[in-house]
This record gives structure tokens, C-alpha cells and sequence, in this order.
């Protein structure tokens, strides 16, 4: 078992199995003979606690080597034995062999995989095993009665910290995009190409562009441009260095190529840019002008995945600009609003009155403000104080978390705010794609909730956006559950997260019985994604797998349960389309894909889905988001499409 997904498969079997101790022997001498497995009766699996020394398990060509403490869970092979390194080496354990009836030869096989670990705890796993012997040895009728009833909360220890184990393991799991982002920060000079991304992260292009799309929103050659453009920016305010040695600074060694890139992503030559910023700077003191960064962005493009995905040059399109000091632009911020409120409060008739009741204003806010109650709230960050009720909350990228909960953010990024299932985002500001820390400033935020993604995205990081204000660093779990219920924690709505949860509960048993009548049980579904040059096919967390491989429990192919769901694939060629096809498909074909589809379609026609007109065809974009509110709206559609063409 690899993941956590798995142990809980694992563990759900435990709990579907008819089990019992078949037999307990403890191992506690130096030169005493290692178990044998083929001294005991047939048996389903069996653990081996080690307690003390280090011993070998063999299984088939698989050679285990364990050292104390560890335990090592195994089927029923044939082939299984164990080995001690050293014979002078002394060394403990015990042997637990157990019998399983499973409801199904699937979950006999689940039941019977091999895995070991190092626990956490081994005395209270040690302690279950001395007293299950103790009982087992006896003659007592009783007693063996109490040694079964031990096993259970011995499988319970094992399988729990198993567990958790998985889960540390997955939460400390370096994240490629934040290392991709700060390995592009570092080295934008250099020549970088996707292939070459890709291969520093033993991935493929498709799926790193995925995790990248996924996670900020851009593409990773999308966004090294933009950090190109960003520093040539930089260079141009801060020095009169030529234009031609701005372009070499960036990793560009064509000056006239450089320039229309850099027009084309900030609607100014490099020349234009500079000089606006230099008239900019011989009025900034004046207060009758309005003050102005240079370096605000210019109203970011939609984001659609539809477009763009595909490029793996080493250019790509889509603009970005960041802010580089938050602290000058909180200054510049604060001194239009001073300047504004003088000009208001010396031309107005009600001076005096305005001025006082400015103040009271003033006074009330900082009042309020003191007396708002905060709390410490632990993140992959470290701890930071929080309010209780936060009321302004910039997110970037939980959105649907939010509105699920009842809460409007004050604003999220670009990426975020294209999700078509949510039609009321007024008075949600786009922050762009990077975040620009100077919109989000000027949005007076009282709580900050970013991804790792996007926190190393910001210019200057985490550390810039901590200094708006309190700023935390969530999990990207594209789990709605699991992110609703974090989301109430974090805004004070633990009731709301409970009652969302329970309706979305219900919602899943109503609509399974919905379903039963038109699907088998033993069906297989797959959901293939036609792009303009490729194919892709996609496993249980976005797309609408999550609903029907999690929620609806349907049946992923063959193909896409090994390979997709617990493998890392994701783009296929045209000639194994065939074997990612189930018994059902839901089909999304992107806009300009349409010859693509055509070549293909034979393929699709000759499917299992195909022969019985089981082919559903969905839209990209409305199943691209794993947000709550989208996938309420997706359940909906797919109920309905299983239903409508089943009458």
C-alpha cells in the first residue's frame, strides 16, 4: 500500500470480511528456527510483528529486509518465507496467522496484498500480541475465545497507525510546482523548456503542465515568461541599462523578440515603459495627481484551459506583473487615502462636522478592530493568529469553499473566478494570475488563505503577503468534504461545514438509488478528454471521476483504475484509446478538437460504450473545477445523464 487511498480500500475490506485468529506463536531465541508457513493450516494472511534484531521476509522475487520494530502483513502465497541476515544476531516476534471470508474475490485480493512498515508504537501492538498468546496457549475454552476477541483491536493498532504513517508521509510530500516556481525564479536566465522542467521532476510534460494548471492557473512556460517580463520590468525602473542588455539579463538573446514580447504582455515597448515611469516619478510628489504604481498589472485574459495547454515551446502567452515592496505600496496607499480625505474634508461646507465625524468613524474602527477576537490556527506554514470571524478574506484558489459556506471573499485570482458553476461574484475582485500583492492590499484583507502553489507565485512569497495581513497556507485537497470542513474551521462556520456535509451526504444515497435501476453493478465507466493534439484520460479527482469512482462508487475501467487512478498517467495515444474505454464513457471535446475526435471516433464507436450507445458527452469547463459548488452541479448532470438516456 502506497497511499492512503489504498489503506482505506484496504481497511474498508476489514470491515465487509468475516475474520478470525486462526493461530498466534511467538519468536524469542537467538538460533531458534524462523517461521514456516507451511507448518500451519491454510490460512488468508498473517502479520509479523518483529520486536527486537532485524529478519528477512521473502515474497516471490521480493525481498523485504526488516529491522526492528516492524511489522510485515502478507497473503496466502505459496512463496513466502523468512530469512535472518545474521544467524549470531538474536532477534523477536510474533506470528499471527489469521482466516478471511470476503464478500467478493475483489476484496479477497485486497484483503491478501503485502505491505510493512516501521510503527509509530510497537508497545501497545506488543502487549496485544503477549496477551493473545497467553489466552491461545491456555486449554481454557474461554480463554481462546478472549484471544480472538484481542485480534481485532491488535488488526485495529496496526491498520491505524499504518495509516497515519501514509497520511504523514503524503502531507511532507515535496510539492513539484512550488519546487518548479522556485527553480524558475532562480534560473530565468537560463534556456528552460518544458521537456527540460519535466525531466528535472521525472514527470511528463502533460502532467507537469497539469499540476501547474491545476494548482495557479498557468501553464509553467506561461508563467516563466511572466517572471522574465517581472525582472526586465525591474531593470528598466532601476537602471538605464539598454534595452538590448535588459533582454540578455532575462534569458533572451534576441532584443527585437524580447520587445514584442514584452509589448504584448504590458500593452508598452520597453522604451514607452520606461519613460511613463520616469514622467510618473517628476510628479509623484504633487498632490494633485493621482498617484500610480507603474507596475500594475493590466487586466489579465481569462484563463481558460481550453487554450494554450498544449504549448510545450519555450515561450507560451498570458500576462503577469507583480508587486515588489508591499510595504511602499501599503505607504502610497495610505497617502492617497490621507490626501483624498484633506481635499474632501477643506472643500466641504461641513468642515468642522465632517472632520468630527471622520473622527468618531476613525475611532469606532480602531475600537473595533481591538477588541476583534483572534485565535492561533496551525498551518503548513507554522501558526498564525487569525480572526474568529474573519469578514474581508482574499483566497486564491478556494473559492467554491467559501461560497458554500455562505462567505464572499473580497477576492481570488483569475483562474478561480472563471468557474462557470458560480454566477453571483460580484464584489469578488480578480487578483490576478500570479496574485499582485498591491490589489490585494488595496482590498484591506483580515485574512489571507493561499496554497503553497501561489503563496511561492506572490512576489517575495509568503513573507510579502503576511505583511497585508494574517496569512495562512492551506492543502489543496480537491476533496469537497475534506476542504469544506477545513474551510469551516477556518472561518468560524462549523456548523454550516456540518450541515453541507450532511446534506451532500444524503444527496449521494438519494441519488445512488436514482441510478441503481439503469446501471449494473458490475458496469466499468471511463472519461476521456479530446484536445486539439491529444487525449487525455482522467482518473477520480476532477472531470466528474471524483463523483463516479467516489460518491456514485461506479466502476473505473481496468486500465483506469491501475494506471490513472493509482499510477500517473494521464495523456494516451490514439492506438490504446481502446483499453481505457469501459462499459461507459463520458466524453469531453474541447473546442478545435473536432478532427481529432474524427480520427478517433472509430475507435470509440468499437468500444464496449460505443456498441451500446453508453457515450455521454460533457463539457470541459463545467467539470473541470473539484470545488463543492461545482460538484453539486456536476452530480446533477450526471445523474441525469445516466437516467434520461437509459429511458
Amino acid at each position: 500500500m502506497k497511499s492512503s487511498t489504498e489503506c482505506n480500500a484496504h481497511i474498508e475490506q476489514w470491515c465487509r470480511s468475516a475474520v478470525r485468529l486462526q493461530c498466534i506463536r511467538s519468536y524469542r531465541a537467538q538460533h531458534e528456527a524462523v517461521p514456516d508457513l507451511s507448518e500451519f493450516e491454510a490460512h488468508t494472511g498473517f502479520f509479523f510483528i518483529l520486536t527486537y534484531g532485524e529478519i528477512g521476509v521473502r515474497v516471490s522475487d521480493e525481498f523485504v529486509h526488516c529491522r526492528s520494530p516492524y511489522i510485515f502483513h502478507g497473503g496466502e502465497e505459496k512463496n513466502t518465507s523468512f530469512e535472518v541476515p545474521d544467524h549470531h544476531q538474536e532477534w523477536a516476534g510474533y506470528l499471527v496467522l489469521y482466516t478471511a471470508l470476503s464478500a467478493s474475490s475483489e476484496g479477497h485480493e485486497n484483503l491478501a496484498h503485502s505491505y510493512g512498515f516501521a510503527p509509530n508504537a510497537i508497545l501497545p501492538i506488543q502487549e496485544k500480541c503477549e496477551a493473545m498468546e497467553r489466552h491461545w496457549n491456555s486449554n481454557e475454552l474461554l480463554d481462546r475465545l478472549q484471544a480472538q476477541s484481542i485480534f481485532l483491536p491488535l488488526v485495529y493498532e496496526v491498520l491505524s497507525q499504518k495509516l497515519q504513517t501514509l497520511v504523514n508521509t503524503e502531507s511532507t510530500k515535496p510539492n513539484i510546482v512550488t519546487e518548479a516556481i522556485q527553480y524558475i525564479q532562480a534560473h530565468y536566465r537560463e534556456s528552460i523548456t518544458a521537456e527540460k522542467l519535466a525531466g528535472r521532476y521525472h514527470c511528463s510534460t502533460s502532467y507537469l503542465s497539469r499540476l501547474f494548471r491545476n494548482q495557479i492557473g498557468l501553464g509553467p512556460i506561461e508563467y516563466l515568461i511572466h517572471e522574465r517580463v517581472h525582472r526586465a520590468k525591474q531593470l528598466l525602473l532601476n537602471s538605464d541599462a539598454r534595452i538590448q542588455d535588459v533582454a540578455s539579463k532575462v534569458g533572451y538573446a534576441d532584443v527585437y523578440y524580447f520587445s514584442r514580447l514584452f509589448k504584448k504582455h504590458t500593452g508598452r515597448s520597453p522604451l514607452q515603459f520606461r519613460a511613463e515611469h520616469q514622467q510618473a516619478a517628476q510628479v509623484q510628489n504633487n498632490p494633485l495627481c493621482r498617484l500610480e504604481s507603474s507596475i500594475v498589472s493590466l487586466p489579465f485574459d481569462s484563463h481558460n484551459e481550453n487554450e494554450s495547454y498544449y504549448q510545450w515551446n519555450e515561450e507560451g502567452d498570458t500576462s503577469m506583473f507583480r508587486f515588489s515592496r508591499p510595504a511602499f505600496g501599503a505607504m502610497m496607499v495610505l497617502c492617497t487615502s490621507l490626501i483624498l480625505s484633506a481635499c474632501q474634508a477643506s472643500h466641504s461646507t461641513g468642515g468642522t462636522a465632517a472632520q468630527e465625524s471622520a473622527s468618531q468613524t476613525a475611532a469606532t474602527t480602531a475600537s473595533d478592530s481591538t477588541v476583534a477576537e483572534t485565535r492561533i490556527y496551525k498551518h503548513l506554514k507554522g501558526e498564525t493568529a487569525i480572526p474568529v470571524h474573519p469578514q474581508r478574506v482574499v483566497s486564491f484558489f478556494h473559492l467554491g469553499e467559501l461560497m458554500a459556506l455562505g462567505v464572499k471573499p473580497v477576492g481570488t485570482t483569475t483562474y478561480i473566478l472563471d468557474n462557470p458553476h458560480i454566477s453571483d461574484k460580484t464584489g469578488i475582485t480578480d487578483v490576478g494570475v500570479p496574485p499582485d500583492a498591491e490589489k490585494i492590499l488595496s482590498l484591506e484583507p483580515d485574512l489571507i488563505v493561499t496554497t503553497a502553489a501561489f503563496a511561492e507565485a506572490v512576489e517575495g512569497g509568503y513573507d510579502a503577503l503576511k505583511q497585508i495581513a494574517p496569512t495562512i497556507v492551506v492543502e489543496q485537497y480537491n476533496d469537497p468534504l475534506k476542504d469544506v470542513e477545513m474551510f469551516g474551521d477556518i472561518l468560524g462556520k462549523q456548523e454550516e461545514a456540518k450541515q453541507w456535509k450532511a446534506n451532500f451526504t444524503a444527496k449521494i444515497a438519494e441519488y445512488k438509488e436514482k441510478i441503481k435501476p439503469y446501471v449494473k453493478a458490475d458496469e466499468t465507466f471511463s472519461i476521456l478528454n479530446v484536445r486539439p493534439d491529444a487525449v487525455f484520460v482522467y482518473g477520480d479527482t476532477n472531470m466528474g471521476g471524483n463523483i463516479l469512482y467516489k460518491y456514485l462508487g461506479l466502476k473505473p475501467a481496468a486500465k483506469v483504475d491501475s494506471d490513472v487512478i493509482h499510477g500517473d498517467t494521464w495523456e494516451i495515444s490514439s492506438e490504446v484509446i481502446p483499453d481505457y474505454i469501459g462499459d461507459r464513457l463520458f466524453l469531453a471535446v474541447n473546442k478545435g478538437a473536432e478532427s481529432k475526435l474524427k480520427a478517433m471516433q472509430k475507435l470509440i464507436d468499437a468500444s464496449p460504450a460505443g456498441k451500446s450507445g453508453h457515450v455521454y458527452s460533457i463539457d470541459f469547463d463545467q467539470f473541470l473545477p473539484s470545488d463543492p459548488v461545482a460538484v453539486e452541479k456536476q452530480l446533477d448532470i450526471i445523474t441525469e445523464l445516466l437516467i434520461e438516456k437509459a429511458q
